[in-house]
């Protein structure tokens, strides 16, 4: 069964990007694509989606918002944070968030996200010390490279 994904960032381009490196999996679907956090909330509530990519800064609600929204109101999806700020990376695992991806995200690591989400579903478990370490170096390495 395919992964089901929700996209939600409020830049068309960071959207079909996103679309674009997921149809090169044959196993995740994009069911839905919102341009804000009002729309983001309503597209979950609706699709349940198994992962919601989610941008941090969005018109209407941020994407912490909304995946507080997602949380309260118990919507069994996942989240991973596509952003270009990475000094929200912390901060995501408040929401239970699998991942935070910088753009421009790198395939590899899209990948990886994907397999991540896949292996919490069948576990049910929600990510742990060892991935905020592994989140906050992520961050710290690609700060570096600038």
């Amino acid at each position: 069964m395919p992964l089901r994904v929700l996209i939600a960032d409020d830049e068309e381009l960071a959207r079909n990007e996103l679309c674009f490196q997921l149809e090169r999996s044959a196993d995740v679907q994009v069911v839905g694509q919102a341009a804000d956090g009002v729309q983001t909330v309503a597209l979950a509530q609706s699709l349940v989606p198994d992962l919601v990519l989610l941008d941090v800064q969005m018109p209407g609600m941020t994407g912490f918002e909304v995946a507080h929204k997602l949380l309260e109101q118990g919507i069994q999806t996942q989240v991973v944070f596509v952003t270009a700020f990475d000094q929200y990376a912390i901060n995501a695992f408040e929401v239970n968030a699998v991942d935070y991806l910088l753009k421009p995200v790198e395939s590899s690591r899209l990948a990886k996200s994907i397999q991540r989400v896949r292996q919490l579903i069948s576990q049910s478990e929600p990510p742990g010390e060892e991935e905020r370490q592994r989140v906050v170096k992520y961050t710290a390495e690609r700060r570096n490279r600038r």
